[in-house]
């Protein structure tokens, strides 16, 4: 948790200490209590032992004076001697009832009589009367324990002689709840005897604790094995988490007897509990008297900080009329003073900063963050108007390479002249002109959807027909424009501006003038993101298909060679055309991919077709990021190596944008796949910006027109001067020429004319499935 305020802080840093102090105070005292509690427990069970201890042994006596009287007895030795039994039971019957003994016994010195005062078998009892009677001899004053009926006892033998001993007297107390009952009275300890006859388990005999307790121990001490384990052992009688701790001994009378002294920790800590409850409480009354005291102080130190820091959210909200009390002499009158002086020097400087945060000095115009502003509040006024309006985007062809060449002082001159041009364009009012990055241009369009806004753009790229000259320099600029609509692209300022930018790109790709944006420019979209990784599956899955277009001989009308293009039919959106995944597959990276499953493909392909007696050159067009990789060269000649084709039945064809990208490495590569046997030829010429000098070092040998100039030859002049100048230049650097866009005979009779090489269009061919190709090259023909 964070606290913001200093007086918050203050009471909780307090607040905390003196609750860690209670709490150790508290552990301390409880501590100190259950150790005090143990050792006065420790010494009440050493005291209760001793007096157990007493106890037997005053019985012991007890038992011995009644026995001796007894065996001195003159008519209890006469019915001995004439085996008198029935005057034997009764005396013994008599004088155990007179000292309150539990048993009464004699036993003949030949052992052939046995009087048993209680209701007990005679082979049991002679077997261990015998074994008292042994122990007897060798220590009369020691006391015996035997069990009877798993009854435990505790028995005297004194001898009855006339002179010579003639039998023995056995008198016994059971031990049982009332001798534990007694022995607990004396020293308040609770008693449990457990006792074993013969095999037969472990039970209690007496007890002062409850049955559950009783059962508890039994299993206890059975299942640890307690009677040897030290004394002072700690027990929980109960459940784990409610029950009753107990410092427990456990005294062997005999092997098959014990008895388990215990005392309760909890009851000897009960009248320390109060003490305990009685410190809490103070302890409880002394924090909340603590609290009010600290939050009171806290709030006299923390009031005149709290006081500047709502100064300073004045001057963060941009209000600089308040004044600042400075009549203080202390540490804060100091940076209240300081305050005041802030607040001075930065109203002076807030009119500069806010031109610097929204105009572009360069050029004069808006910048980003103006133009984000203008467009937020013009996406406002037209939710209320329910009006389009449209976001322009404008980035200039080359300018990276004028900066490279011409220098940055040159660069910024013509970002002015433009943005200039670019303002006599746009003169209505609510029109906003920006400029959004270093050679990119906004223009926001209120009341605009996009159609009208594509005719705006083309009246932009005429006002750019004418070049722009600086220092005696004339320069041609060309642009790709973008444009995205509100609502029918976006709701949201930023993704807007996004859309226009994308949109743009693809302008600057395709060389096609002002481009409105579609979804599918978008590789960020959640459509194209699934199409990104559906695309992925489907050229590991070989789930993509090559249709090819024939390129002819204009004059043999023999067929020299066919282009490679992709189709992907997709599960289940169906038959995708490239236009719909090249633009984000070059944005991802999985072009590569493609070309290198194109160039495979198309090379199997090229085998099986010589196999068939047709020997037709397949050409396959390559993307920009495939010139920058210095390793494509290796990669083409291991898929030429492991399909088994050569380098004579596969082209590659590349445009002049991406050569263009960057020339020094395209070059290095372009060199490198010429030096393996490949032909390279040069595809959409006259939609790209390189320069001749560049072109004539590359090692290309075919020259491609682009269709937008050849479909309209006939009818548009300009197109024929174009072609026609093209078809001469490229004949001039030894190169042969490919006319695309033929879809008539009257095309086909005027590229004829003027010397054109090949021709590809609708006109011999639509782009058909490489498995039809077969039968449509044996109609051809």
């Amino acid at each position: 948790m964070q606290f913001k305020s200093l007086k918050s802080r203050i009471s909780v840093i307090f607040l905390s200490l003196i609750l860690v102090i209670q709490v150790l105070s508290s552990i301390a005292i409880k501590l100190s209590i259950d150790k005090n509690a143990r050792r006065s427990v420790n010494q009440q069970l050493e005291v209760g032992e001793r007096v157990f201890l007493n106890l037997l042994q005053n019985n012991g006596e007890s038992l011995s004076v009644g026995a001796r009287i007894l065996a001195a007895d003159f008519g209890f030795k006469a019915a001995i001697a004439s085996n008198d039994h029935e005057t034997i039971l009764s005396a013994l019957v008599n004088h155990q009832s007179r000292i309150n003994a539990d048993i009464a016994i004699f036993y003949s010195a030949n052992q052939n009589s046995l009087v048993i005062s209680e209701n007990l078998s005679e082979t049991e009892v002679s077997e261990k009367i015998a074994e008292v009677i042994y122990k007897a001899k060798s220590d009369s004053q020691k006391n015996n324990f035997t069990i009877f009926k798993n009854q435990p006892y505790q028995l005297v033998a004194v001898p009855v002689k006339a002179p010579l001993t003639i039998g023995w007297v056995v008198m016994g107390f059971k031990i049982n709840n009332s001798l534990a009952n007694t022995l607990h009275k004396l020293s308040n300890l609770e008693v449990t005897f457990i006792s074993q006859a013969g095999k037969s388990p472990w039970h209690s005999t007496a007890s002062t604790m409850s049955v559950g307790a009783t059962e508890q121990i039994v299993k206890y001490t059975t299942d640890q094995q307690a009677f040897n384990t030290p004394s002072n052992l700690e027990l929980t009688i109960g459940d784990v988490a409610f029950g009753t701790r107990y410092v427990s001994i456990f005294k062997n009378i005999n092997e098959s007897l014990y008895v388990v002294l215990q005392r309760s920790i909890d009851e000897a800590t009960a009248p320390f509990q109060v003490l305990l409850l009685n410190f809490l409480i103070l302890s409880i009354v002394g924090m909340l008297i603590f609290i009010v005291s600290i939050l009171y102080i806290s709030r006299i130190v923390a009031q005149p900080i709290v006081e500047l820091a709502n100064t300073a959210r004045k001057l963060e909200e941009g209000d600089y009329t308040f004044n600042v009390d400075t009549s203080r002499k202390d540490e804060l009158g100091k940076l209240s003073s300081a305050f005041s002086s802030m607040r001075t020097a930065i109203a002076d400087r807030e009119k500069s900063i806010t031109k610097l945060a929204y105009w572009d000095e360069m050029t004069g115009l808006p910048n980003r963050a103006s133009f984000m502003k203008e467009l937020n509040s013009a996406i406002n006024k037209s939710d209320v108007s329910r009006e389009p309006l449209s976001v322009l985007v404008m980035n200039l062809d080359r300018f990276k390479q004028i900066n490279n060449v011409l220098g940055y002082d040159f660069g910024n001159q013509l970002l002015h002249a433009v943005s200039i041009r670019i303002s006599q364009v746009f003169r209505k009012d609510n029109d906003l002109v920006a400029r959004i990055s270093g050679d990119e241009f906004a223009v926001l369009l209120p009341a605009t959807d996009a159609n009208v806004a594509v005719n705006i753009a083309q009246k932009l790229l005429q006002a750019f027909e004418k070049p722009v000259e600086l220092d005696d320099n004339f320069v041609d600029i060309t642009a790709g424009i973008g444009i995205a609509s509100y609502p029918v692209h976006s709701n949201q300022i930023e993704q807007l501006l996004s859309f226009a930018e994308v949109a743009m790109q693809v302008s600057k790709a395709q060389k096609s003038g002002p481009v409105v944006f579609q979804p599918s420019f978008d590789v960020g979209s959640n459509v194209n993101l699934t199409l990104v990784s559906e695309l992925k599956k489907s050229i590991h899955n070989n789930e993509l298909s090559i249709f090819v277009q024939p390129k002819v001989n204009l004059k043999s009308r023999v067929v020299t060679s066919v282009e490679a293009l992709i189709r992907w039919k997709h599960p289940t959106r169906g038959m995708i055309f490239p236009d719909q995944f090249i633009p984000f597959a070059e944005q991802t990276g999985l072009i590569r991919d493609i070309t290198l499953w194109m160039i495979a493909e198309a090379s199997k392909l090229s085998a099986v077709w010589l196999e068939k007696g047709i020997s037709i050159p397949i050409a396959v067009n390559i993307s920009a990021r495939d010139l920058i990789d210095s390793d494509f060269p290796n990669k083409v000649a291991e898929i030429l190596k492991s399909t088994g084709s050569n380098t004579s039945l596969i082209s590659l064809e590349v445009t002049e944008s991406s050569i263009m990208d960057d020339p020094h490495r395209a070059k290095q590569t372009l060199l490198h796949l010429s030096q393996m046997g490949i032909k390279l030829a040069i595809d959409d010429f006259g939609t790209g910006y390189s320069s001749l000098s560049y072109l004539k070092e590359l090692p290309v040998s075919e020259l491609k027109i682009d269709k937008s100039f050849v479909m309209h030859v006939e009818q548009n002049q300009n197109d024929r001067i174009i072609v026609n100048s093209t078809i001469e230049l490229a004949h001039n650097m030894g190169l042969h020429v490919v006319a695309e866009g033929v879809e008539n005979i009257e095309v086909w009779k005027s590229l004829q004319e003027m010397g054109c090489d090949y021709g590809q269009g609708y006109y011999m061919s639509r782009p058909i499935p490489a498995s039809d190709f077969e039968a449509w090259y044996q109609q051809w023909v």
